[in-house]
């Protein structure tokens, strides 16, 4: 994330909005605090602030950015080419990953369920 410009939020409270599993990976991956203030309260984090609540894994500079999401791409590369790693990761988000994937669109098409609202 950008660290001296642009926020992170999440606003379905403020929009209206809701889904099954909306708050699955916040949940998952944020302290419950944290999750509160995305999905009840909207807060707006800025990078700081969202790396050190754990939302984002890394900030950057917006000259260097570029060099670090390769550097991370360079990383996960490699284990992710050995097949095991989706397999983990699935099993660390699975709640929130089938969630999303019941309400998610493929060519304008849905791939399961429909969605209470379209996003």
């Amino acid at each position: 994330m950008n660290s001296r410009r642009g926020f992170i939020s999440m606003p379905p409270v403020n929009l209206g909005l809701h889904f099954d599993g909306i708050g699955s990976l916040p949940r998952l991956k944020l302290r419950p605090q944290i999750a509160r203030k995305m999905l009840l309260e909207a807060h707006k984090w800025t990078g700081k602030e969202a790396l050190e609540d754990g939302i984002v894994d890394e900030i950057a500079e917006p000259e260097k950015m570029l060099d670090a999401a390769l550097e991370l791409g360079n990383k996960v590369a490699p284990k992710a080419r050995m097949g095991v790693y989706a397999l983990l990761r699935q099993e660390l988000w699975g709640d929130a990953i089938k969630k999303f994937q019941r309400i998610s669109y493929v060519h304008s098409r849905m791939t399961t369920a429909p969605a209470k609202a379209k996003i």
